[in-house]
């Protein structure tokens, strides 16, 4: 990996604004959003429930439609871009995870944490092949022919995590990704989260409401009133 490549912002936004409308009046939910994360650091946005957060994360990830500003994903700018190139961004370069963690209930954990990769008609053993790798890794070794129904929250979080990783992202983008899990679970899973993301040395913005999980990241800023402040 060269130095040009380290330096460069895995994920940046500069003066992003989001207005929903409400009634006869846009309702402005991100007022100037501006941010950076580098290749390998760790940051979690602490805010309010409808404090703007998730709308935050689908902007980044090109889910949502900006007003103002910039997106940049490595290095790739998403205004201007076509639905299908931004699918593609979003294939290669992207890594989500939520809080519920959309399992495919028909499919193995095997085959759920290979899907990025069988989606973009990489040959199945090698994607399965990578699959078993990260879940391993975070580990479920002896899970792979597991349906989800057969595992537990925090086994289904974890293969959750293992398809979000599975393409070696530039960035992953996680709502609440152990919020669903009870507290022990939770912090088992998010170490292994955050020791995955570095070992990849995948950018991680994390939305969390839990103080003592974001402390684990390198940073942590806080969404207030539709603004990034810093509060670590």
């Amino acid at each position: 990996m060269n130095e040009s490549y380290e330096k460069a912002p895995a994920l940046l936004c500069e003066g992003l604004v989001k207005r929903y409308a409400e009634g006869e009046r846009p309702v402005e939910v991100l007022r100037g959003v501006s941010l950076r994360v580098m290749p390998g650091e760790t940051v979690a946005i602490l805010g309010a429930s409808g404090s703007g957060k998730s709308t935050l994360l689908h902007a980044l990830g090109g889910l949502d439609d900006i007003d103002e500003g910039r997106v940049v994903v490595a290095g790739t700018e998403l205004v201007g871009l076509s639905d299908k190139a931004r699918g593609r961004l979003r294939n290669e370069k992207l890594g989500f995870v939520y809080q519920f963690h959309h399992l495919l209930p028909e499919f193995s954990a095997l085959d759920n944490a290979a899907m990025p990769l069988l989606i973009r008609r990489e040959e199945p053993s090698e994607a399965r092949r990578r699959a078993a790798v990260v879940l391993s890794e975070l580990g479920l070794g002896d899970r792979f022919e597991h349906l989800p129904a057969q595992l537990s929250g925090g086994e289904r979080q974890r293969v959750a995590i293992a398809r979000a990783l599975v393409t070696s992202p530039r960035c992953v983008l996680a709502d609440e990704p152990t919020g669903n899990l009870d507290q022990e679970t939770a912090a088992a899973v998010f170490e292994l989260f955050l020791k995955a993301a570095r070992e990849e040395h995948a950018a991680l913005l994390i939305v969390t409401h839990d103080r003592e999980l974001a402390r684990r990241c390198d940073r942590v800023l806080e969404l207030k009133q539709g603004v990034i402040r810093d509060a670590s």
